[in-house]
């Protein structure tokens, strides 16, 4: 601390010959860095310093930011801000590979309410530095896609849509434009996931069918040499039977025509008694119908000569009290013009008086 500047302080902890003890070292500037009361810029410049210098002291703070990760709700609210910020200033200066952050799983189930804030303050940092539209560029990368699969998941709809409102929450919802996309094509990517299960299915019963045909094939062809030698012996007996259907096809042949008719004379004998019969039940219908319509007539006139009497009733009293209100504004206006007038009498006497 007694020195001008980082660069200063990185070339006296260097004199000091601590090659196998870079882990230590990266542990005291975090250390270091979160007893503070506000965030230090020193710590983040000379971390970055040291990242810089030696690949050791790079793997060191990558071990660091796991062993916080997960040991984050140890931390007080302030260690933990300086500690998010420390990390956050060595990932928009490039000095810690951006994957490490294969690190977080951006869901329910494995955050929690410490992490959430580390997880908050690490992006908020950087997005100030870097701006939302090249941090939104650095983590659409493709070569990096797998190390980002867990903060920006696509494996479940639930863990998607937490990671969409989690971004949105803290002001960086412009990150989670691919995550949208996902959600929206997700039926659609299902129902092409099935397709492609249904048509290896077929595939395989197809395959499995035509070993099948084969085998029927050559079950056919036996069957076809053995009928060959059945169909010999069967033909001096179908020529015998041959003479008996012809005899016996004569006399069925009878015995349709004889049906035939028998069923022309039928329906002409029963004719008359269903038209009779027909006419015997319509002609009751037909006389009671006028009498029902008779009966009906005389209430319906009671009814309508009814509802105009109440018409009539109701007309009158409108007009009655229409009347009413027409006379009582008279006599307002009258009662008015009367207190106007000795109004005025009463001022006239007095200026007669004065």
């Amino acid at each position: 601390m007694s020195s001008l500047d980082f660069e200063e302080c990185a070339h006296k902890l260097r004199k000091l010959n601590l090659s196998s003890h870079e882990d230590e070292l990266c542990k005291m500037v975090l250390e270091c860095a979160s007893q503070e009361r506000t965030y230090m810029r020193f710590y983040g410049l000379l971390a970055q310093r040291f990242c810089m210098l030696d690949r050791a002291y790079q793997d060191a703070f990558v071990q660091s930011f796991c062993e916080q990760y997960s040991t984050i709700h140890r931390l007080e609210t302030n260690k933990l801000r300086n500690v998010a910020k420390i990390f956050a200033h060595l990932l928009h200066s490039d000095a810690l590979p951006w994957s490490v952050l294969r690190f977080i799983h951006l869901n329910e189930d494995e955050t929690t309410s410490s992490s959430r804030i580390f997880i908050k303050i690490l992006f908020q940092e950087m997005a100030e530095f870097l701006g939302l539209a090249k941090l939104n560029e650095r983590l659409r990368d493709p070569f990096m896609a797998k190390d980002f699969e867990g903060l920006f998941p696509k494996d479940n709809p639930k863990n998607t849509r937490f990671a969409i409102n989690f971004f949105t929450s803290i002001g960086l919802g412009g990150l989670t434009d691919d995550l949208r996309e996902h959600l929206r094509n997700a039926p659609k990517l299902i129902m092409q996931q099935a397709a492609a299960v249904e048509s290896d299915s077929d595939s395989d019963s197809s395959s499995s069918s035509d070993s099948d045909s084969d085998s029927s094939s050559d079950s056919d062809s036996d069957s076809s040499s053995d009928s060959d030698s059945s169909s010999l012996d069967g033909s001096s007996d179908s020529e015998s039977d041959s003479s008996s259907s012809a005899s016996s096809s004569s006399d069925s042949e009878a015995d349709r025509r004889r049906r035939k008719r028998h069923q022309k004379r039928s329906p002409a004998r029963d004719k008359p008694r269903t038209t009779s019969a027909a006419t015997a039940a319509a002609q009751p219908q037909s006389q009671s119908r006028p009498r029902d319509d008779r009966d009906r007539v005389p209430d319906e006139r009671d009814r309508d000569r009814g509802r105009d009497e109440r018409d009539r009733d109701r007309g009158r009293d409108e007009r009655d009290r229409d009347r009413g209100r027409d006379e009582r504004d008279r006599d307002r206006g009258r009662d008015d013009r009367d207190r106007r007038r000795d109004s005025r009498d009463s001022d006239r006497k007095r200026r007669d008086r004065d």
